[in-house]
């Protein structure tokens, strides 16, 4: 079952914005100071290192495209810490993010994924485009209701992958979550401090209201 933990959030000063009243926790954090933690490469495609330092602060985790054929997108997933994993709604998930420096590649889609098992599709949030911003960080943030009907999830920016089941029934199991990098060409991607938020106060909901959060810290 999903449990929430505390770490030290020093990079992004999530810990004051995130406090929940209702279950007195702050944001589930892979700061990966140390090492990779529980997340792996996502696909076949995917070259994954640790670095101990560069990151947003701290360690962080690269993955690069290998482009021998079957080619693939790129991403890391955990689909063993319970701690990310489990039932969204009963453990008050109502948000998630993660750091990303794509250093000078031009993505040309970032993906938030959630899934229930490794044989079905899921649902992910799509941020967009990301240009070359040289040696940036930048936090990307999604506000949601794990309990949300398709439709509603949908108009909200989430996109239903074939085969997948409901958003709701998905976000009561979820077994997979990835962030994933799309790009045709060649790529090397930095990701740091990859976070479950639980319920926030009434205030940031107004204020956010399940719209993405994009943050810039120049790095050096």
């Amino acid at each position: 079952m999903l449990k929430l933990r505390s770490r030290a959030l020093t990079a992004f000063g999530l810990v004051a914005a995130f406090v929940s009243p209702a279950f007195g926790a702050i944001p589930t954090v892979a700061t990966f100071d140390a090492d990779a933690e529980s997340f792996v490469g996502s696909t076949t495609s995917t070259t994954q290192i640790f670095a101990a330092a560069g990151g947003n602060t701290g360690g962080h985790i690269q993955i690069r495209k290998d482009l021998s054929p079957p080619e693939f997108d790129v991403g890391s997933r955990t689909s063993t810490d319970t701690d990310f994993l489990g039932d969204y709604a009963a453990g008050g998930i109502t948000g998630a993010g993660f750091d990303m420096n794509a250093f000078n590649t031009t993505l040309n889609a970032v993906w938030l994924r959630f899934r229930s098992s490794v044989t079905l599709n899921g649902w992910h949030y799509d941020f967009g485009v990301v240009t070359p911003d040289a040696n940036a960080w930048i936090s990307y943030d999604v506000a949601f209701n794990p309990s949300w009907d398709d439709l509603t999830a949908t108009a909200n920016g989430w996109t239903q992958e074939a085969g997948a089941g409901a958003f709701a029934s998905t976000l009561a199991t979820v077994d997979w979550l990835e962030i994933r990098a799309i790009n045709e060409e060649s790529l090397i991607v930095g990701l740091d401090n990859i976070r479950l938020v639980p319920t926030p106060g009434a205030g940031w909901l107004a204020g956010l209201a399940a719209m993405a959060l994009i943050r810039r810290r120049r790095n050096g």
